[in-house]
């Protein structure tokens, strides 16, 4: 199981926007909501975290067969369709990619450019944190996602 923050993040921008709009007409501040906002924001980041880092992969070989899933079962129920063929499930956000042409260009990233997209516009961090994980500075960053813009927007 992992989680897919792009789509926990639509939801909860979806609710936000609702409950805005209740949060005002009860006379609540502008910075008391925004401060749930953010911590709504932080709690979303920290159940990804936990996912990412705590939850077990079904794909390890375990000795004790009696705790696993029998999906044999399940077989019929389950369809696939990846349209990312070469994909890692890291970058597997590609094959939900309508536009065909984008999603080619998007295929022609290197994994180091996927792996900087990824944890910039799905995963949500930001550059100052992603320049600490790869080891470079933030203006280098920078720069790597503008130049993967510029290569997107080309298409």
């Amino acid at each position: 199981m992992s989680f897919n923050n792009g789509r926990e993040r639509v939801r909860l921008e979806n609710r936000w926007k609702k409950l805005r709009v209740q949060y005002r007409a009860a006379g609540m501040s502008e910075e008391a909501i925004q401060a749930m906002y953010e911590f709504d924001v932080r709690v979303l980041n920290s159940e990804r975290a936990y996912i990412d880092n705590t939850v077990a992969d079904f794909t390890s070989n375990d000795d004790d067969m009696s705790t696993s899933i029998n999906f044999k079962q399940y077989e019929d129920a389950i369809t696939i369709t990846d349209t990312y063929h070469e994909t890692k499930t890291r970058f597997s956000w590609i094959g939900e990619i309508q536009n065909e042409r984008l999603q080619i260009r998007l295929e022609k990233l290197s994994d180091d450019d996927l792996a900087l997209l990824t944890w910039y516009a799905i995963d949500g961090f930001t550059e100052h944190e992603i320049a600490k994980a790869f080891n470079l500075s933030q203006p280098a960053i920078h720069k790597r996602i503008a130049k993967i813009a510029l290569f997107l927007k080309k298409f």
